[in-house]
């Protein structure tokens, strides 16, 4: 499957840029005059300039950095959205989600999307549209023997560990936790259950 980015999406990743980039300039100003308004009254104009462009530069320019890395992540994952909108047209889609996933042994998570239909929990990171489907982790309804919420940092709580059979299990940090243990408890069950008819009717 090929998946493309048409011209009307980069179109809005430019839009977006300069969106940015307008809103750091007001963001930068008024941090500029509010902080150091005062500064301007006792020694005037002239003289503050060199502290107000200080503070222009340094509030606008971070944030103008935050919101470019939020739009980055946002313009990897357009595939991956894509990828969404395919299995919902199929009528195959429950949710879908932003998602980390926990690499064994290791301290850093993959970041990428997750999606949950009637046979599969699908956790996709990478964003080349030629390979999401291929490269997919993708873990069975069928083979669930457990699902566990537990505590990535003392500070939060938005971690779903996956249990498979012959004692494979993946980690993923996911918004909305409670809907997504829920919706995949349930879909486990319709699956498994639909299984099990087909084995006792054979």
């Amino acid at each position: 499957m090929q998946i493309a980015i048409s011209n009307k999406e980069e179109n809005d990743m430019r839009t977006d840029t300069l969106k940015q980039l307008r809103n750091s300039c007001i963001v930068g100003l008024l941090f500029g005059l509010i902080l150091n308004s005062a500064h301007f009254y006792q020694y005037g104009f002239a003289k503050g300039i060199g502290q107000f462009l200080y503070v222009f530069i340094l509030m606008g320019g971070t944030f103008f950095l935050t919101g470019m890395m939020s739009s980055r992540r946002g313009r990897h994952t357009t595939n991956m959205r894509i990828f969404a909108k395919k299995l919902h047209n199929e009528g195959d889609l429950i949710m879908d989600a932003q998602a980390d996933m926990i690499v064994a042994n290791k301290k850093n998570v993959t970041k990428g999307w997750l999606y949950l239909n009637s046979r599969f929990v699908i956790f996709a990171n990478t964003p080349d549209p030629n390979l999401i489907e291929k490269k997919a982790i993708r873990m069975p309804l069928s083979k669930v023997s457990k699902i566990e919420r537990f505590k990535p940092t003392p500070f939060t709580n938005d971690g779903i560990e996956i249990f498979l059979d012959k004692g494979i299990s993946h980690k993923v940090l996911v918004g909305k936790t409670d809907q997504w243990l829920a919706e995949i408890n349930s879909a486990v069950e319709k699956r498994q259950n639909k299984k099990s008819s087909k084995k006792s009717s054979k």
